[in-house]
């Protein structure tokens, strides 16, 4: 693991019960980590590189974790509440995206292979609570998002909370995702709607 002095020469660190766990051979750098509560993780496996982002965890065992290869650079990464997970798979590169997981036990999965461009929102929950007048009791409550192996999402793109993005398809600029997406298609729009089904991408 790399040793906490590194880690606290080459990053702005703030830790109130919680862990950074990072391999000897990854490469994290010129980031803000912020991590308080009870039994929360950072965790950067193989060569997973963290570079220029922002990373704050807040309540209890809550967990972000990269795979190897994966490359995480100008993003703003958050969690907010309890159980809650980001986890982004092997190889995967994203170049300035907003990933939260606000609730109760909420997921953020992103698979392998997968290239997000800038300026990219991924959010479980829709930024405040809404309240039934009479009951009070919440109307929108956060939601899972799974994002699948091999998908692509250009600039400006939103991905929404309760969405599945299948493997293989391609997000295109400036939409924003309300409904799943079956594997190996293209979405546009806002709300995105199906461009073209059977099509394959390369890095």
């Amino acid at each position: 693991m790399l040793s906490t002095l590194i880690l606290r020469l080459l990053n702005i660190i703030k830790k109130k019960g919680g862990n950074i766990s990072a391999s000897p051979d990854s490469y994290l750098i010129w980031n803000k980590i912020k991590l308080s509560g009870r039994g929360n993780q950072l965790i950067v496996l193989g060569n997973g590189k963290f570079r220029r982002c922002v990373i704050s965890i807040r309540g209890e065992n809550n967990t972000i974790e990269i795979e190897d290869g994966a490359n995480i650079s100008f993003s703003t990464l958050e969690i907010v509440g309890n159980n809650c997970l980001i986890q982004i798979g092997k190889k995967t590169d994203i170049g300035g995206a907003y990933l939260s997981a606000k609730g109760e036990g909420t997921r953020l999965t992103i698979g392998e292979h997968c290239m997000f461009s800038r300026n990219i929102n991924v959010m479980t929950y829709d930024g405040h609570p809404i309240y039934d007048v009479d009951t009070r009791e919440i109307l929108n409550h956060p939601r899972d998002i799974h994002i699948g192996n091999n998908v692509w999402v250009a600039a400006n793109a939103s991905i929404l909370k309760g969405v599945t993005v299948s493997d293989g398809s391609i997000i295109a600029f400036g939409a924003v995702v309300t409904k799943n997406v079956e594997e190996k298609t293209i979405v546009a729009g806002t709300p995105a709607r199906v461009i073209k089904s059977n099509i394959s991408w390369e890095h």
